[in-house]
């Protein structure tokens, strides 16, 4: 889901209502025609008839692992930093600002030392006239 109060949850997609709505189900979510605007969809994909039954909607998710491949995408990972960061205090606030500071002038020093010297000879350029 990517609006709403169902932000976040993931549903399969069990049928198709009509061109912008289909008929959603999840773990922890019932199942309900929702509409495809409010729905991002990614590349897991659950073994299942149309119209399959919740049950067996169920069992084909946790037989192919689909709440681990979901917590491994990089959606997923996106969004549990979004909300660990959004919980933060004003200590951890700073201290991640300094822990950015750090890291950033570390590469600095990396890559200025990686850097290749200029050379101390100078091409001398003959015109001719």
């Amino acid at each position: 889901m990517n609006f709403g109060e169902d932000y976040g949850k993931v549903v399969t997609i069990v049928d198709i209502a009509d061109a912008s709505r289909v008929l959603v189900q999840g773990e922890n979510f019932p199942r309900v025609i929702y509409p495809l605007k409010r729905l991002t969809l990614t590349k897991h994909k659950v073994p299942i008839q149309r119209g399959a039954r919740g049950g067996t909607l169920l069992k084909a998710a946790k037989k192919i692992d689909l709440a681990g491949k979901w917590a491994a995408s990089p959606i997923a990972k996106k969004m549990a930093q979004r909300t660990t960061r959004a919980r933060l205090t004003d200590l951890e606030r700073f201290q991640v600002m300094i822990n950015r500071k750090k890291r950033s002038l570390a590469i600095r020093k990396k890559v200025k030392a990686s850097a290749p010297k200029p050379s101390a000879a100078k091409k001398v350029i003959s015109k001719k006239k």
